[in-house]
């Protein structure tokens, strides 16, 4: 028997101690299967090991959802369906990035405004593990861990950025909100990291004139647009790799209960921090068009107990 909209409140106020944002986030849940499934979802949360002392790194179980015998994803949109749903993305982040910014990038009230200044730098050296994680796929295949050029997409306050800068000759930050790239050079000057830049974008295609990388990353970013926004993301940043380069991005490629279609998604209200997943069948198609081969993929615990993400390295062929 599915959750009721009762249930899924009192999972956020007891296990997470919070209210949900919004209605639209409650109704997200209301397909689970039963309140069992939903308290494991809460339990497996990023957002519960944050607060719970885990570096939201955390293990979960493995071979969940075998039983799925198909995914109602719809990627087919044209472009001014894209660019409208690109659209609706960056009103939401502006919003995060004038009213929360560093909670919208780690959900967790140490990082609230009102917490911030003792809790800032803790924030900012959480990026540094991140990016040793990154650089570990790529230590175990052999592959250097100094780059030319490397490219943090969605970099929000330029967590990622900062820890990468000591590994590329030039990193450039790239997001969609203006407000948490003003904060992110801000962060940059105070820290004198001068081979950091950042760069706006306000549509996919912006993200072919950055030039070529030798290496992309992205984590708990991809997950929050639409699946046909994901799929053209996941294309440009492979695009922008330079032969031999390589790109490590996060992204859930299982949700549960996620049904997707354009028409429906542009005619609904807009959630305020969406998940979606981009199925792994889409994901490989994307990687062989792009010229590019696996090197690892590895399944994380970044988008919670409802869902399965990897993280995925792959390298452009020379």
């Amino acid at each position: 028997m599915a959750v009721t909209r009762e249930q899924v409140i009192d999972a956020y106020r007891l296990i997470l101690g919070r209210d949900p944002e919004s209605e639209a986030v409650v109704e997200g849940f209301l397909n689970v299967r039963d309140w069992q499934q939903l308290r494991d979802i809460f339990f497996g949360s990023q957002e519960f090991a944050l607060k719970n002392g885990a570096d939201g790194h955390h293990a979960l179980p493995v071979g969940r959802y075998l039983d799925v015998r198909e995914i109602d994803v719809d990627l087919r949109c044209s472009g001014k369906q894209l660019q409208q749903m690109f659209d609706r993305i960056g009103a939401e982040w502006k919003k995060f990035g004038e009213t929360e910014p560093h909670w919208s990038v780690l959900v967790s009230d140490d990082f609230r405004q009102e917490n911030l200044a003792e809790n800032i730098e803790r924030f900012y050296a959480s990026g540094k593990p991140d990016i040793d994680i990154h650089l570990n796929f790529l230590r175990r295949s052999g592959l250097s861990t100094h780059f030319r050029r490397a490219m943090d997409f969605g970099c929000g306050v330029g967590r990622l950025s900062l820890a990468l800068a000591a590994h590329a000759d030039a990193v450039v930050g790239v997001d969609i909100s203006p407000p948490h790239l003003a904060l992110a050079r801000e962060r940059a000057g105070t820290v004198a990291a001068g081979n950091v830049t950042f760069e706006a974008i306000g549509s996919v295609d912006d993200l072919a004139g950055l030039g070529l990388f030798d290496l992309v990353i992205s984590r708990i970013v991809l997950q929050h647009n639409p699946p046909p926004v994901m799929a053209a993301i996941y294309r440009r940043l492979l695009d922008a790799l330079t032969p031999g380069g390589v790109a490590i991005v996060q992204m859930p490629t299982y949700i549960v209960g996620q049904r997707f279609a354009a028409e429906s998604y542009l005619s609904s209200e807009q959630p305020a921090m969406e998940m979606n997943a981009l199925s792994q069948d889409r994901i490989f198609e994307i990687i062989d068009a792009a010229g590019c081969v696996p090197v690892e993929i590895r399944e994380d615990g970044a988008a919670g107990g409802n869902a399965i993400s990897h993280t995925i390295a792959v390298q452009k062929r020379r």
